[in-house]
């Protein structure tokens, strides 16, 4: 049975907001998204652009939420990112789970990574490769750049690019945000499909720079256009998703680049192994065999029966989890995060607390540790900054936690209208925070005024470039 695929079309509201998205659009002046650079500046077109699609999509049901995933995803980005412009600024990221393989970037630094694409990439070097191609495509602001060489052609990118998430959101399943990749949404028009593969050019030769001077293994993006290449067999001479160059070419294009030896050859790679078993795990879901498909296309023996204990957690089935985490060799987060919430969702919060504790006592400030910790033990949780959407929901499902336990429900709901607006659930967002302003004491009062003052700036700015109807009042 396929656990996780969504059989609704919602082909009627797609057909919807693709018209209203195009009536706006065509009554509104194109933004200019050169005009700031500020990375996350409420006056940057670009963030502004791309938080609101990001919020959106972190919405959606083909969402995939195992934050130590996302830990090394962040990790792995930290190699790649000090040989560019984008040295100290955050590229937001989200896992989308699809049986359609994909990866790509939108404005304001936001990266998306579809779960299918992993049976491809079988390597740590093969997803640096990927990683340096999408985060070359910001470096060189190619979206920008796009607009800038055609205002008119963005206005139906952007069309494009609403109908695909709405798609998604309204029940198409996550195969339609294949929309989303903004490479491959270039129109037909030919003027501008020549000049998307001439950045896809681009950005693959600077993604291997990239991996050189991080001295990393830039056979990885080789290795990644040879799996594109024999993907590509036996289907029709087409450019690889409408705008990109063909395989075979990118291939050839990347052999013709000398190679030089790095450092880091020999790197271990038992992270990536379970990077890739979670996504994997995820994707099982649409299968009608989930575990002989993980059999399958995970040959590590650990990373194998993590996987499985990961797709038995998903379909609430924590005793069988804890069975196939047993089998395992070497533990690493991955796998502690796992056994930690399997004993809790099976009623042993001792036993996970056990797990979470020797975590924290060789790293206290560890984000994804300490507040499930808050949250098994209801307690208070650590105060603790982060610019990243994947901690940032650890740590409001922790408040709410806590102030649920203490019967607190006005800042409870606080917090509950921080994680559904991040979510792009901007008016129940609105209806929580009334509730709580309501029944708040007076010293709670600022606190969650501050919220409804964050949103609606929020809001504003979407507003300001046609991206929101109305705003929080």
């Amino acid at each position: 049975m396929r656990l996780f695929l969504n059989v609704t079309t919602g082909l009627t509201i797609l057909a919807v907001v693709f018209t209203s998205t195009l009536s706006t659009l065509s009554s509104a002046s194109t933004p200019d998204l050169e005009a700031n650079k500020d990375e996350r500046a409420l006056s940057n077109p670009s963030y502004i652009l791309g938080q609101y699609w990001f919020r959106k999509l972190n919405g959606s049901r083909a969402l995939i939420d195992f934050p130590p995933a996302y830990d090394y995803l962040k990790n792995a980005l930290s190699r790649i990112l000090p040989q560019t412009n984008l040295y100290n600024t955050t590229v937001e990221m989200t896992l989308l789970n699809s049986s359609q393989s994909n990866a790509f970037v939108i404005p304001g630094n936001h990266l998306f990574i579809y779960s299918d694409i992993m049976e491809m990439i079988t390597s740590e070097d093969m997803l640096f490769g990927l990683l340096g191609h999408e985060i070359a495509h910001l470096d060189l602001r190619h979206y920008e750049r796009q607009s800038k060489h055609s205002g008119e052609e963005l206005q139906k990118t952007l069309v494009m690019l609403g109908a695909g998430i709405a798609a998604a959101l309204a029940g198409a399943g996550s195969d339609a945000t294949t929309a989303l990749w903004l490479g491959g949404i270039a129109n037909q028009a030919e003027n501008t499909l020549t000049y998307s593969r001439n950045q896809e050019q681009e950005a693959d030769r600077r993604g291997r720079e990239y991996l050189l001077d991080a001295g990393l293994s830039p056979e990885g993006m080789t290795k990644l256009f040879q799996a594109f290449f024999k993907q590509a067999l036996g289907r029709p001479k087409l450019e690889y998703l409408s705008s990109h160059p063909s395989p075979n070419s990118r291939l050839s294009d990347s052999f013709s680049t000398d190679t030089r030896e790095t450092i880091l050859n020999n790197r271990a790679t038992n992270d990536f192994n379970f990077f890739r078993a979670s996504l994997l795990a995820y994707r099982a879901g649409i299968e009608d065999n989930p575990y002989s498909y993980l059999d399958q296309n995970i040959q590590n023996n650990d990373a194998k029966y993590f996987s499985k204990g990961l797709f038995a957690y998903l379909i609430q089935s924590p005793n069988q989890t804890l069975k196939f985490l047993r089998k395992i060799e070497k533990h690493n987060q991955f796998t502690d995060y796992l056994q930690a919430l399997s004993y809790a969702a099976s009623g042993k919060i001792e036993d996970g607390l056990k797990i979470i504790n020797s975590r924290l006592d060789l790293e206290p400030k560890n984000i994804l540790f300490s507040m499930l910790h808050a949250q098994l033990t209801q307690s208070k949780p650590m105060d603790i900054t982060s610019y990243y959407l994947y901690e940032k929901r650890l740590i409001w499902r922790a408040n709410i936690q806590y102030y649920q336990s203490r019967n607190n429900i006005p800042m409870a709901l606080n917090y509950r209208a921080q994680l559904d607006f991040s979510q792009g659930k901007d008016k129940t967002a609105e209806y929580l925070l009334k509730r709580a302003k309501n029944d708040a004491q007076s010293n709670e009062k600022d606190i969650i005024k501050h919220t409804a003052d964050y949103f609606k700036r929020i809001n504003e700015a979407e507003k300001q470039e046609d991206l929101e109807e109305k705003s929080l009042k």
